[in-house]
């Protein structure tokens, strides 16, 4: 908590924001804090709750919205498709906060209101003007600023971006040897603090034992390193075969044998 308590009393500016959250890095650059979306008419809940998906038996599982005392049945779509992907997201974020906190780099989770803090955290947003959020009160949580994937590679020497290629393949088995699996496997979800992979966006985690099992670890990192295949086919010729090599290694196969990519 100590390091913590430090970092939360720089001040932090808009980095950007994804699908869940808002996330502001620190003065001194170590780290960054992520707050998340809580509004209740995204546009995310309204096309994929009222016309794609139906979470209404959700509703009123993360909150008591007095939306929900309106008896209309989009409504209760509307605001199941909110908290099936809040409840969702938590549920990720704290199994990672638990159980991963050395592949995605977290320092401090707080999900639920407190009086413990007592910390006022100073912001500006993107066109620099200032405000507060007393942090109490806010459901966030603070993370190791890596430097993306791609940004990273491009720093480094060849025989640099072959150590990068093995911390990331290190990174991903190591998750799944916990028993963990991940829905959003791309590039921009990863980065670099230091030498050390990690997973940028902690969101997408579900508890499945199976990824335990070399069928399915293997799998994983396969999916997780096709983006990665690409890029640096393009970009980076000279080191793409190291991580073919890498992961046909790993499946037990001739090089030749890979599945080809799509």
């Amino acid at each position: 908590m100590a390091e913590v308590e430090e970092l939360l009393k720089e001040p932090y500016h808009l980095m950007g924001s994804g699908s869940e959250c808002f996330a502001f890095e620190s003065a001194s650059g170590k780290a960054v804090i992520k707050f998340f979306k809580l509004d209740t008419l995204r546009p995310v809940y309204i096309h994929r709750g009222i016309f794609r998906e139906d979470h209404s038996a959700e509703a009123g599982t993360f909150s008591k919205h007095p939306w929900l005392s309106i008896e209309w049945p989009w409504m209760r779509r509307l605001i199941g498709m909110r908290d099936f992907r809040l409840t969702r997201t938590f549920q990720s974020i704290h199994l990672a906060y638990t159980a991963l906190k050395e592949e995605t780099g977290l320092l401090y989770l707080h999900l639920n209101p407190t009086t413990h803090l007592q910390t006022t955290l100073h912001l500006t947003d993107s066109c620099g003007n200032p405000f507060s959020i007393d942090l109490d009160t806010a459901r966030f949580f603070l993370q190791k600023k890596a430097v993306p994937l791609e940004s990273h590679l491009a720093r480094c020497q060849p025989e640099e971006a072959k150590a990068c290629i093995d911390a990331l393949i290190e990174q991903i088995l190591s998750r799944c040897q916990k028993g963990f699996y991940d829905r959003d496997l791309c590039n921009r979800n990863f980065g670099f603090v230091g030498n050390r992979a990690i997973e940028i966006d902690s969101g997408s985690y579900s508890l499945r034992e199976s990824m335990q099992e070399p069928l399915h670890y293997k799998r994983e990192v396969y999916f997780a390193t096709r983006e990665l295949a690409a890029y640096l086919k393009i970009n980076y010729p000279e080191i793409e075969p190291y991580l073919e090599e890498k992961v046909a290694s790993l499946l037990c196969l001739r090089l030749s044998e890979l599945p080809p990519k799509s």
